[in-house]
């Protein structure tokens, strides 16, 4: 279960090195094709954090084609986790388990300042009370997870974030539904797990969120293996208990160019969606990976949604793969 005691550090008192706590923020605005985000990794074992601000509008794989790239990976550690400033311009502030606020001003006249309220309570996908597929001890049982021990304490929630939004110069509204999560335990650059988190929002606050292992490899249809997840409707939550989803890559960078994708949930209910890029990018959020980060429009029946996909390809693992195609 996770609570406003969660909002602080979980440093072990024998910190390694690679120990990470990590919190992500994401929103949307649809009408310009627009997603925002902000991800903070604390390494209290090496005192510092990383800080990640970008904006994408377009539908490109190329880096240099985002509306806007602050990553910063060496700030000074601030001595708390839920209220902070630092150089970079971010302030930070969370007012409970639910309820945050974030003010950014950057540099190439471009700024935000979000409110972001839990539409649910935090989704602990290590609790069986409120995750189907949750094991007893996530430490022992890493895999089961999605991402191994980086996720051996997270939550997902969804949220509706609120405020202003000004890119070099150009302005916008945020109000939509959207997702946030937060991590903490061992997240090494070593050796880190293929992975999919994958999520749609529709306004009448009904939302799918889901976490896959992945092997980008496979066949479509049997690229992703469900982890956790959750359906929100009418206020309520349901846990996943299996879930299909297809993907449809562009050939060589693994761009996702469309998704079906099915959940059954607790309930015996089916969510149906069908997916399709409004903008894309290459997201580096550790050097030791390659993630092809997407916008999405879904649609569920008569519903129109949006959402974000990440599918994590971890370079040690893939890079290389290619030399045995030339022998010698």
């Amino acid at each position: 279960m996770i609570t406003d005691e969660d909002l602080a550090y979980h440093t072990p008192a024998d910190v390694a090195h690679d120990w990470a706590e990590t919190t992500y923020f994401h929103f949307f605005v649809p009408e310009a094709r627009l997603m925002a985000w902000v991800y903070l990794v604390a390494r209290p074992g090496v005192g510092a954090m990383v800080c990640d601000i970008q904006v994408m509008g377009d539908l490109s794989t190329h880096p240099l084609d985002n509306w806007y790239t602050d990553i910063q990976q060496h700030l000074k550690l601030p001595p708390r986790f839920d209220r902070f400033e630092l150089s970079n311009g971010l302030a930070f502030k969370a007012h409970s388990i639910r309820d945050y606020r974030l003010d950014y001003v950057g540099v190439h006249d471009t700024e935000l300042h979000v409110d972001v309220k839990g539409i649910m309570e935090p989704y602990d996908i290590n609790d069986p009370s409120m995750d189907p597929l949750a094991v007893a001890d996530p430490h022992a049982n890493a895999d089961s997870t999605g991402f191994g021990r980086a996720y051996a304490a997270h939550f997902d929630m969804a949220v509706r974030v609120t405020g202003t939004l000004r890119v070099r110069g150009r302005d916008f509204a945020v109000d939509c539904v959207a997702q946030m999560d937060h991590s903490w335990g061992q997240r090494s650059e070593r050796g880190m797990k293929p992975m999919a988190w994958i999520n749609a929002h529709f306004d009448d606050g009904y939302v799918v969120h889901g976490i896959f292992s992945y092997d980008p490899l496979a066949a479509p249809d049997k690229r992703y293996l469900f982890r956790h997840g959750y359906a929100l409707e009418g206020g309520r939550v349901r846990g996943g208990v299996r879930s299909q989803l297809t993907g449809y890559h562009m050939n060589g960078n693994r761009f996702a160019l469309g998704y079906e994708w099915s959940m059954t949930d607790v309930d015996g209910r089916e969510h149906t969606l069908y997916g399709s890029p409004a903008a894309m990018n290459v997201w580096a959020p550790y050097s030791c990976t390659y993630v092809p980060n997407v916008f999405i429009r879904w649609q569920s029946g008569d519903r129109v949604g949006w959402g974000n996909s990440q599918e994590n390809n971890p370079l040690d693992t893939f890079v290389g793969g290619h030399l045995a195609q030339r022998g010698g």
